[in-house]
């Protein structure tokens, strides 16, 4: 795996969409700031459900610009992974994670993740696909002397 970017607290007021400042978490991951709001990060910790990954935007002051992805704890207890709906996907350990949430160190580095393989489909066969014909190619069967039906 190889480093993406860094997390760190908040340093700078964040405000939501309704204008109330959130305690939020900083993502900066390949140039791009996200954030996740530290309740929704807490209880994604303690109890296993899902935290929203939001845009942070800048218009003279930084906000919160919709969500882009989601982030929950993986299967082995010791690792954030971070899904975003570009179908990037990052990990962080959770002992980095509490370490800046309880202030011990500034930032903790994210790594980035290979890509899931989408399962290949049911696809949809054509006759072609069993005779070894290739539509277009001009063959076309010689139906002279036959009677229509």
């Amino acid at each position: 795996m190889k480093q993406a970017g860094y997390i760190q607290l908040n340093r700078r007021p964040v405000l939501s969409e309704d204008g109330a400042p959130l305690d939020i978490l900083e993502l900066h991951i390949c140039r791009t700031r996200l954030c996740i709001r530290m309740h929704e990060i807490r209880a994604a910790v303690s109890t296993g459900s899902s935290a929203r990954v939001e845009k942070l935007k800048w218009n003279w002051m930084a906000y919160t610009g919709g969500v882009v992805g989601l982030a929950q704890v993986s299967k082995s207890g010791k690792a954030l992974n971070i899904d975003l709906t570009n179908g990037e996907r990052f990990t962080l350990a959770l002992d980095a994670l509490h370490a800046v949430i309880s202030c011990r160190e500034r930032y903790a580095t994210v790594a980035a993740l290979p890509p899931r393989i989408q399962p290949a489909g049911v696809r949809n066969r054509l006759i072609t696909d069993y005779t070894g014909l290739i539509p277009g190619d001009g063959y076309i069967p010689d139906t002279r002397g036959e009677v229509p039906a």
